[in-house]
């Protein structure tokens, strides 16, 4: 995995950073668990940039606590990339490499056509800078919103045969497609 050199600079740009619809700073000894509920919120909505080994800005104290060694982010990344459910394509991930300070993990999550969930089965999605969790008709709309999910493909239930070709909707639809075929005459072919 790639560890990119960062400037103080760069450092304080991350600092300043406001956690928004599209970025979120995390601790890193937040739970590969609880950071994966961000995660899945990231890639159910808009995606965005999650950087991991920064402390809140409520925090006192120095706010860069990055790891020692990527090895020490190996069960934040198997959570994420592994037991999302189904994983989410084409993450991005880098180390930034900062001096004295540790390393901070940067995931980029891009914007996803599936709806994703957790390792236990929760569905999030990314609401300003807050992450809601989301539950059965909200998540299927969340599925008809992404195309994942069709609803012309729905099963619909108790419905008879007989009340769908006795329907006036259907015998709107056929005389809007209908009338044209019946209108249309073959051209005359004159032999000579």
């Amino acid at each position: 995995m790639e560890i990119s050199k960062i400037l103080e600079d760069d450092v304080n740009a991350l600092l300043a950073l406001n956690e928004d619809h599209f970025n979120d700073v995390k601790s890193k000894r937040i739970a590969p668990a609880k950071l994966q509920e961000t995660f899945v919120a990231f890639a159910n909505s808009d995606g965005g940039d999650l950087y991991v080994g920064i402390e809140d800005k409520s925090h006192a104290g120095e706010r860069v606590i990055g790891f020692a060694e990527p090895e020490e982010a190996n069960a934040i990344i198997a959570t994420l990339l592994e037991e999302t459910q189904p994983a989410v394509e084409n993450v991005s991930i880098e180390f930034l490499g900062t001096d004295g300070k540790g390393l901070i993990l940067h995931f980029a999550v891009p914007k996803s056509p599936k709806v994703h969930y957790t390792a236990s089965g929760d569905c999030f999605i990314r609401i300003n800078a807050a992450k809601r969790k989301i539950k059965g008709e909200r998540i299927t709309q969340l599925g008809y919103s992404k195309g994942a999910e069709l609803y012309e493909r729905k099963p619909v239930n108790d419905v008879e045969v007989d009340e769908v070709v006795e329907s006036e909707s259907l015998a709107h639809f056929m005389r809007g497609r209908c009338a044209p075929i019946i209108a249309h005459k073959a051209p005359k072919i004159v032999r000579g």
